[in-house]
């Protein structure tokens, strides 16, 4: 059973926060996807590389700024990132964190990739009375992408651009400097920032509208039993009229000292379920008793499908 912290607030399993409420993000990271490089006096010194790292800074600086968004510390979620890691005998293995674990922990609603599409440069040479003269066009386009801190599947996405033109002569020629290449760039990534806010809004309202069940378990025993729907751990047995979507949800119910209970079960109505626990070292006896006695009915009623196991 999985850990995270109670009423982790999660698309795929609970219900979504209020649209007027900021959205709680956190910002992994800022790819280089370039493929055609810059003319050099235009940009072409500057690593593409190098630029889109800098795509986090400015990022967490525009949504530092929005009313929409509440920014959660990057160093604190690279940081549980990294306590998220796996070990093997202890030691971490060379196998990358999963960020989703880390986004539960910290309960964010989506986690943001940025990803620097192009940086490259356009040209067009007017020739008149022997003076040429070059339109040099610098474009710099990159993307973000909201990921669900669910499954890591991909929200909604938004692209952002900014362009510079610059009129080259022999006499007369622009060379851009870093400086002037991290200029163009916060452009694009303030251009994508709105179109990003107001998309993540549309689907936030698209979360609200889907219809909801209320889901209780009861497990044996007095000590509780963790209950997760879609690896999200949304209370401790008894639990008693929990909000999920309606739809496909796996459940697992699970405590120390017995053996985890899961099952991918279809929620159409109001469902109320009583999941047997079986201890982790049974005998061959117990182990027979409890497969003799073990029954499972399903009762149709109010105020929905009632899934009850007994043993008797």
């Amino acid at each position: 059973m999985n850990t995270w912290g109670l009423g982790v607030l999660a698309w795929g399993a609970l219900a979504a926060v209020a649209a007027a409420q900021p959205m709680l993000v956190a910002v992994m990271d800022f790819d280089d996807q370039t493929g055609q490089r810059a003319e050099a006096k235009l940009g072409g010194a500057v690593a593409p590389g190098a630029l889109a790292a800098k795509g986090v800074i400015l990022l967490g600086q525009q949504l530092l700024n929005a009313t929409n968004f509440t920014l959660i510390d990057r160093r604190d979620f690279i940081a549980q990132m990294e306590k998220e890691q796996p070990t093997n005998q202890g030691k971490k293995t060379a196998a990358r964190p999963s960020f989703i674990h880390a986004a539960q922990a910290l309960r964010a609603d989506a986690v943001l990739r940025g990803s620097l599409l192009s940086f490259s440069s356009g040209k067009q040479v007017v020739n008149q009375g022997g003076y040429k003269t070059e339109l040099n066009r610098l474009t710099l386009r990159i993307s973000i992408e909201a990921l669900n801190p669910v499954d890591g599947a991909v929200i909604t996405m938004a692209t952002g651009s900014a362009t510079g033109q610059f009129r080259q002569t022999e006499q007369n020629y622009t060379e851009l400097s870093e400086d002037e290449a991290i200029g163009l760039m916060e452009k694009a990534v303030n251009d994508a920032v709105p179109k990003l806010r107001d998309a993540l809004q549309q689907a936030q309202l698209a979360q609200q509208s889907r219809p909801r069940i209320k889901l209780s378990v009861k497990a044996p025993g007095a000590d509780p039993a963790l209950v997760e729907v879609d690896g999200i751990l949304i209370g401790t047995t008894p639990l008693a009229d929990a909000e999920i979507f309606k739809g496909d949800h796996v459940l697992t119910v699970g405590k120390a000292g017995y053996r985890d209970v899961s099952k991918r079960i279809l929620f159409e109505k109001d469902t109320a379920i009583e999941v047997p626990m079986l201890r982790t070292e049974l005998s061959a006896e117990e182990m027979k008793q409890v497969l003799e006695k073990a029954r499972l009915h399903i009762f149709q009623g109010e105020p929905g499908l009632l899934i009850h196991t007994l043993n008797e």
